[in-house]
C-alpha cells in the first residue's frame, strides 16, 4: 500500500467524490474474483470495458504477467509524475491497490477490504447502497 502523507493530502476530496469512487472498488472486486476462479488470463475479455486509460494500462500489464515490481512502478510514475489530485488521484491510487492485489492473486473479499479503506468518508451504508 502507498504510505505518502503528502500524497494522502493531495488525495483529499470530499465525501461525494469518494462516493462516486465505489464503482471502481466493485469493479475490482469482481475483476479479482474472476481471476481468482478462471485465471488472470481471462481478465483481458474485461479489458475493452475500462475506459479510464490507467486503469487499462495496469489491467494490460497484469495480463501480460509483467513482474509485480514493473507494474509497481509504471503505476507509481504515472501516480507522482503526471499532475492529479482530489479525485482523480484517489481513483488511481485505488485502481493500483486493486490491481496490485489481483496480480498478488489476493481474494476477492481482501481486494475489497484493501480498496474500501481508503473511502474513509463514505459510512457502511452508503457503501452498501452504491455497492449493490
Amino acid at each position: 500500500m502507498l504510505r505518502d502523507l503528502a500524497l494522502a493530502a493531495k488525495s483529499a476530496c470530499s465525501q461525494e467524490d469518494q462516493e462516486s469512487l465505489v464503482p471502481i472498488v466493485r469493479t475490482l472486486k469482481d475483476l479479482g474474483d474472476k481471476a481468482k476462479k478462471r485465471g488472470i488470463l481471462s481478465l483481458e475479455e474485461e479489458q475493452a470495458t475500462i475506459e479510464d486509460r490507467f486503469f487499462r494500462i495496469g489491467l494490460q500489464l497484469i495480463i501480460d504477467q509483467s513482474e509485480p515490481e514493473i507494474i509497481r512502478d509504471i503505476l507509481d510514475s504515472d501516480i507522482y509524475y503526471n499532475e492529479s489530485n482530489g479525485r482523480e488521484l484517489l481513483k488511481k491510487i485505488i485502481i493500483r491497490e486493486g490491481l496490485l492485489r489481483i496480480q498478488a492473486g489476493d481474494t476477492s473479499r481482501n481486494i475489497l477490504l484493501c480498496t474500501r479503506i481508503f473511502l474513509g468518508k463514505v459510512d457502511v451504508g452508503t457503501f452498501d447502497r452504491l455497492y449493490a
